[in-house]
Order: structure tokens, then sequence, then C-alpha cells
């Protein structure tokens, strides 16, 4: 059984002095980022339009890169240890 980990809670432990404002920011975009991340995992980059079948770009990469961008403003926020949490519970660990 794979237990849900509090995003929110393990940021605040890594990161002491943020304040719950940008932890809860970070968090957010943290989930986003992976569940972005899922979706092209398990549908790959390029999919089939819903209605026609037709070939088109993952919708999701433009979430993920957005997500990406924003997680890179936050420098003050460390998050790696949280990330490599979340990547190990969706099986994405390397």
């Amino acid at each position: 059984m794979i237990t849900a980990i509090d995003i929110e809670a393990e940021l605040k432990a890594d990161n002491p002095r943020a304040t719950a404002v940008m932890i809860r920011l970070y968090a957010d975009t943290l989930r986003i980022y992976v569940e972005a991340a899922d979706n092209i995992a398990k549908n790959g980059a390029v999919c089939a339009h819903p209605r026609t079948g037709a070939p088109l770009e993952n919708p999701y990469l433009k979430i993920r890169a957005a997500q990406a961008a924003l997680l890179s403003k936050y420098r003050t926020i460390n998050g790696d240890r949280v990330l490599a949490m979340l990547d190990e519970q969706h099986g994405n660990a390397e």
C-alpha cells in the first residue's frame, strides 16, 4: 500500500524558515508538475487526438514546462527530497 505524502509538511521540514505561503505555492506547483509528468510517462510526448485519433503533442508537455519554470523561480525552497519521494511513489525513481 502506498502512503500519501504530505508534501507541505515534508517541505516545511526541509525549509523551516520558509513562509507558509511559499510552502503552499511550491507544493501546489509541484503537485501539478508531477501530475503532468505522470501523464506524459503514461501517454507519451505524442498521443492520439481523443476524437480523430490523429497524432498530436501531448498537452501535458506545456503544463509540465510551465510548472518547471515556476519551480525554478523558488530558489529559496529546497524540494529535492520531496521530489525524490514523489518519484518513488509514482514509480519514476531512477
